[in-house]
């Protein structure tokens, strides 16, 4: 994990964050690609300023620690030396808490506006995801005048399967803004829902433990006495 996609050091919140948001490194992967809502961008970021502040934390300590260490001769230089390590930890330290603080509220947020899981009926083809990708930018939907046809395009005026849309749209992954009239164009925007089923596509499946091997009928059980 790199210090350009996460923190620099291990911070306090990670395993609480891990529990909301899954796996840290893509996490901040999607951050840098633009994929994640407002609220997880800014958990994003506040995680990443935590780890700074933990990073600074942990050099000043290690700095103390090599003066104090006794390798030097105690005079006044060094006394000296300590004294303004120890001042340096302590504004590092202040800083640092300030930012958990930052880091806990934003969490609390995403926390709090995190969608509950998409019933099993409602599981995405490649095809769907395909779609929904397509339109994070942004989409249109349009009919046209005359033929009264529906259509769907994207920010890249790529034309946008109907069907898959309708289907996202009934799951609360995307949504249009039924204030603009169809002959005019309806602006189409992922849901929160839909951000996080894009993410919930690219992390990882858990593997499965391997299956026991069946027993055959009449077999006597692996624990049984023989005699």
């Amino acid at each position: 994990m790199t210090a350009s996609t996460r923190t620099t050091v291990p911070t306090v919140l990670d395993q609480q964050i891990e529990q909301i948001v899954g796996d840290l490194t893509a996490f901040h992967r999607d951050h840098q690609a633009g994929l994640l809502t407002a609220e997880r961008a800014a958990l994003a970021s506040a995680h990443r300023e935590l780890g700074i502040a933990e990073s600074a934390v942990a050099y000043h300590r290690t700095v103390l620690a090599s003066l104090a260490s006794g390798a030097r001769p105690v005079d006044d230089a060094l006394l000296d030396r300590i004294r303004r390590t120890v001042n340096e930890l302590t504004e590092a330290t202040t800083a640092r808490d300030a930012r958990h603080t930052h880091a806990a509220t934003a969490l609390e947020t995403v926390r709090a506006s995190t969608p509950p899981p998409a019933p099993a009926d409602s599981e995405l083809t490649a095809h769907d995801l395909a779609v929904l990708l397509s339109l994070v930018p942004g989409g249109t939907l349009r009919q046209h005048l005359h033929t009264h046809r529906v259509s769907v395009r994207t920010k890249q005026a790529q034309v946008v399967d109907y069907a898959a849309f309708q289907r996202l749209e009934h799951h609360g992954l995307v949504v249009r803004d039924t204030s603009r009239g169809l002959i005019v164009g309806q602006p189409v925007t992922l849901t929160p829902a839909g951000r996080e089923a894009l993410l919930a596509s690219r992390r990882p499946a858990p593997a499965r433990p391997p299956a026991a091997p069946a027993r055959l009928v009449g077999s006597w059980p692996a624990s049984a006495r023989r005699r």
